[in-house]
């Protein structure tokens, strides 16, 4: 009876073992998928962390993605007894058109399906505005590019150099020493490996004519961002005494082809409303020197 009894619990007690056993594998396992489930989280959020501190470069102290309606009016009141540390509703209508895009837009300027203003227009004689941008002595006019809603994220920095145009040639010859300065600025402050240059910054390429751009790109396998752009850096040039321009600019920051057409649909609303009104008040004003009679 012993010898049993003693049988049964020996049996028992390797149950009990195998089942804690189990379970502590168990525990193992879930706790080893759990990191691996957390490492893959923080690749994750540290890829869209490095992407998202390209998209947000700065040139001339202007960053990609800060409001461009909070850059104009810093620029326009900074030093006046109208400036602000916080804006409101009326004081952003007082830097925009009907239309809703910011006054003085240019539609198209440099490349197609794009809003872009003159930040020189709203430079003031003092030197408050080296607080918003730090001007380079070799540079001439300043742009930015911008979304036609919300708040007006920076799509795009630009400035045009103070000498003028020779030819394509000498144009990217002018600006390549720019270029690279600014390629090499960037990449010191983003250090990840997995961040690609493509430097095809020059006036010809296998022979052919080409656009001069260096490409900022993110490389890594099995990532959602593989291979995407985050940052464009672009000469343009023109014929002879036009200034070669830069642009730095962030791909995806740029407005869809369906929400350009539909704000210059709207410009071309307002303008009709505009004459249609305009044409009314001619006429209510020629009603008074008309002769009445008969009518």
């Amino acid at each position: 009876m012993k010898k049993d009894k003693l049988v049964l619990w020996s049996v028992l007690a390797i149950i009990l073992l195998v089942f804690f056993w189990g379970i502590d594998r168990w525990a193992s396992i879930l706790k080893k998928e759990d990191q691996i489930k957390a490492k893959k989280e923080a690749e994750l959020k540290q890829t869209q962390i490095t992407f998202d501190n390209l998209e947000s470069s700065k040139l001339f102290g202007i960053k990609l993605g800060d409001s461009a309606i909070s850059l104009i009016l810093q620029l326009k009141y900074h030093g006046t007894p109208l400036y602000k540390e916080v804006w409101t509703s009326e004081d952003y209508e007082k830097i925009m058109d009907p239309s809703g895009l910011l006054t003085g837009t240019k539609i198209n300027f440099l490349s197609m399906g794009e809003f872009a203003i003159r930040l020189n227009d709203f430079f003031r004689l003092t030197a408050s505005n080296e607080l918003f941008i730090n001007k380079n002595d070799d540079f001439l006019d300043y742009y930015i590019k911008y979304q036609p809603y919300g708040d007006a994220k920076i799509t795009s920095i630009i400035a045009s150099l103070k000498t003028a145009n020779t030819d394509h040639d000498q144009c990217i010859k002018d600006l390549r020493p720019y270029a690279s300065v600014i390629a090499e600025r960037i990449k010191k402050e983003n250090p990840d490996q997995h961040i690609i240059i493509e430097d095809k910054f020059f006036p010809k390429i296998e022979g052919q004519h080409n656009h001069a751009q260096i490409l900022f790109k993110y490389k890594k396998a099995k990532s959602y961002l593989d291979g995407k752009r985050a940052l464009r850096l672009d000469g343009w040039c023109w014929g002879s005494k036009r200034h070669p321009f830069i642009e730095l600019s962030a791909p995806g920051l740029r407005i869809e082809l369906k929400t350009y057409q539909q704000i210059l649909k709207k410009i071309k609303d307002q303008k009709e409303l505009d004459l249609k009104n305009e044409f009314n008040e001619n006429a209510n004003e020629d009603k008074t020197k008309i002769d009445k009679s008969g009518l």
